[in-house]
C-alpha cells in the first residue's frame, strides 16, 4: 500500500494544518531543536507515537472523549445512558444524530492517529525505524477499525492522497487491516530477536500505556486485535475470518492474556468518565447493565458503578434505559459509573483474547483449546484484572439469570429480562445458546469500552440489550431495532461532498442512515 501524498483531510481539519504549522516551526528553530538531535536514541521516530496513543480515543480531553464515545457507543452498547431529556430528548439517545456530537468521532483520530502516521510515512520512517514504524501501525489500526465499525467506508487506504480521495469499502479496510498487523507483529518480532533489549531505549520513553514499551506485549496486542478483527468478519467472510484467526491465535508471539494486563492509557488525573459522570452529570449507569449484572449477582457491578444517590431507592444500583421516556423527575441520582479511583482509559481488555477463542472454538476452528476452557478462563481472567475473589463459585452457578428493570421515576420505561441466559457452560446446548453465554460475559468483562461493546452486539445480537423507548428516528429504526451504523457527520461530509457520495452509493446501498448495516453486520 503505497499512498500518494498530498493531503485530503488536511483540507478536512483546520487542526492538523495548525498541527504541521507547529511541527515545522519546531523543525526550523535551530535553538529549540533540531532534525539531528531528534534522530539520538531514535527519538525522530517516537515522539509522535504518546500523541497516536492518546489519540485513538481522546484521552486528555474529557469534551472530546464525550462526544467521540460517551454520547454515541456507550449508550448504543447498553453501558451507560443519558440522563436528562438533552435538545427535548431528541438526540443521539433517541436515534436523532446530532452533528456537533458526532464530528468529534471523526475529527480526533484524524489528527492525531491518522495524520501523525502519515508524516512516519512521508519521513521515510517504514525503513528508518521499522519497529517504531510497526508500532504506529497497530495504533492506526485500532482507530481505523473503529472508524470503519463506526461509519462504514472511511479513506483509509490512501489516506491524504487528494480532495476527492476514495473511500475504501469496510472489506478492503479491513483487508489492509490484517496485512498491516502481520507485517507490523513480524518486524517487531525481528527487532526483539535480534536485540532484546531495544525496545527499553528506542520505546520504553514514549509509551503511554502500563506496558513500558515492552515490545513482546504488543506483538501480543497486535495479535490479539488480529484476532478480534477475524472474529468481526466471521459471518460475512468466514473463510478469511478461520485463517486470520488462527494464524493470530498460533502465532509465535502469542496473545494478550491477564498476565500482560489491558492495553490502557493513563489519563495522569482522572477518567474522563468520572468528569462526565459526577461533575457534569452527563451520563449514568445503563438498565442493561443493572439487569444482567444484578441478576447474576455479579460482584463486578460494584466496581463499574456506584449505588444509586436517591434516598428513594435505598442504596441499591439502579440504571437508566436507553432512550428513555422522561418526564420531570430527575434521574441524576440514579448510579453513576465509577471511575473514583481509575485514571486509566482501556481499549483492550486483557480477557478479551479468551472470550474471542471461545468463539473461534465454537464455530470449529482451531483455537490451541476448548470454548469451555476459554469461556471459563475469560471470567476468571476478568475477576483477576479486578482484583475480585469468588470466580470459581460464579462459574458454577447454573440459576442466576437476568433481572427485570423497574423505573421508579416512569412505569413506561419498566422492561422484562432481556434475556434467560445463566453462566454455567453447557456443553450440551446449541451453538446460538453458546454464543450468547460468550457474549454476555464478553461484553460484562469489556466495560467501559461502549465502542466495542456496540460492534460486538449489532454483529451477534448478544448481549440482548433493551431497545430505546422513546424512538425519534422518524421511523428509519423500526420500533423495537437498534442503530446499526452512524451517519456521515459534517466534519467529512464538508470535506468531499463527492467521495462521501460515491462511497455511499457503492457500499451502503445508497443509504446514509443508521439504520444501514455495514459490511460486516449480517444479523
Amino acid at each position: 500500500m503505497t499512498p500518494r501524498l498530498t493531503g485530503w483531510l488536511i483540507i478536512l481539519l483546520p487542526a492538523f494544518s495548525s498541527c504541521t504549522k507547529d511541527f515545522k516551526g519546531m523543525n526550523e528553530d535551530k535553538k529549540l531543536i533540531t532534525d539531528k538531535m531528534l534522530e539520538q536514541d531514535a527519538n525522530e521516530g517516537g515522539y509522535t507515537l504518546p500523541g497516536m496513543q492518546l489519540g485513538i480515543v481522546d484521552v486528555l480531553s474529557t469534551a472530546n472523549i464525550e462526544m467521540q464515545q460517551n454520547l454515541n457507543a456507550d449508550n448504543f452498547g447498553g453501558y451507560m445512558s443519558l440522563p436528562a431529556n438533552y435538545y427535548a430528548n431528541k438526540n443521539n439517545g433517541t436515534y436523532t444524530m446530532v452533528d456537533s456530537w458526532n464530528n468529534a468521532i471523526w475529527n480526533v483520530p484524524s489528527p492525531k492517529v491518522l495524520n501523525q502516521w502519515l508524516m512516519m510515512y512521508k519521513k521515510g520512517f517504514e525503513t528508518k525505524y521499522p519497529d517504531l514504524y510497526s508500532l504506529a501501525i497497530i495504533f492506526k489500526t485500532f482507530a481505523g477499525h473503529r472508524l470503519v465499525d463506526i461509519f462504514g467506508p472511511i479513506p483509509y487506504t490512501q489516506y491524504g492522497s487528494s480532495s476527492d480521495v476514495k473511500f475504501d469499502s469496510e472489506q478492503e479496510a479491513y483487508n489492509t487491516f490484517f496485512t498491516e498487523l502481520t507485517k507490523a507483529v513480524d518486524v517487531l518480532k525481528a527487532a526483539e530477536a535480534a536485540n532484546p533489549t531495544a525496545d527499553l531505549v528506542r520505546y520504553a520513553k514514549f509509551d503511554k500505556s502500563r506496558f513500558g514499551g515492552n515490545y513482546a506485549t504488543w506483538i501480543k496486542v497486535a495479535n490479539t486485535l488480529r484476532l478480534r478483527l477475524a472474529i468481526r468478519i466471521s459471518k460475512v467472510d468466514p473463510a478469511k475470518a478461520q485463517t486470520e484467526a488462527e494464524a493470530a491465535v498460533h502465532d509465535s508471539g502469542g496473545l494478550l492474556t491477564d498476565k500482560e494486563g489491558n492495553f490502557e492509557m493513563t489519563t495522569g488525573t482522572v477518567h474522563p468518565l468520572l468528569t462526565i459522570t459526577r461533575d457534569w452529570n452527563e451520563t449514568r449507569l445503563n438498565a442493561a447493565v443493572e439487569s444482567v449484572l444484578g441478576g447474576y449477582h455479579d460482584p463486578r457491578l460494584a466496581k463499574y458503578a456506584l449505588p444509586a444517590t436517591d434516598p428513594s431507592l435505598g442504596g441499591a444500583f439502579k440504571g437508566i434505559r436507553s432512550g428513555s421516556a422522561m418526564n420531570d423527575k430527575s434521574y441524576l441520582g440514579y448510579s453513576m459509573v465509577n471511575f473514583v479511583d481509575n485514571p486509566f482509559v482501556k481499549l483492550m481488555d486483557a480477557s478479551e483474547s479468551y472470550f474471542l477463542r471461545a468463539e473461534g472454538a465454537v464455530r470449529g476452528w482451531d483455537m490451541g483449546g476448548t470454548a469451555q476452557d476459554f469461556y471459563n478462563q475469560g471470567i476468571t481472567a476478568s475477576f483477576n484484572i479486578l482484583k475480585l475473589s469468588g470466580a470459581a463459585d460464579y462459574l458454577n452457578d447454573a440459576a442466576s439469570t437476568p433481572q427485570a428493570y423497574v423505573d421508579p421515576n416512569n412505569t413506561a420505561n419498566n422492561a422484562p429480562p432481556i434475556s434467560t441466559i445463566t453462566i454455567k457452560w453447557d456443553e450440551s446446548a446449541g451453538t446460538e445458546e453458546k454464543l450468547e453465554r460468550i457474549l454476555t460475559q464478553k461484553w460484562i468483562a469489556l466495560f467501559p469500552d461502549g465502542q466495542e461493546a456496540w460492534s460486538e452486539f449489532r454483529r451477534t445480537g448478544y448481549p440482548r440489550l433493551y431497545p430505546v423507548v422513546d424512538n425519534e428516528s422518524n421511523g428509519d429504526i423500526p420500533a423495537g431495532q437498534f442503530i446499526r451504523r452512524i451517519t456521515y457527520p459534517t466534519a467529512i461530509t464538508n470535506a468531499s461532498q463527492a467521495a462521501v457520495k460515491t462511497a455511499v452509493d457503492a457500499y451502503l446501498g445508497g443509504q446514509d442512515k443508521i439504520s444501514t448495516p455495514i459490511w460486516w453486520d449480517v444479523e
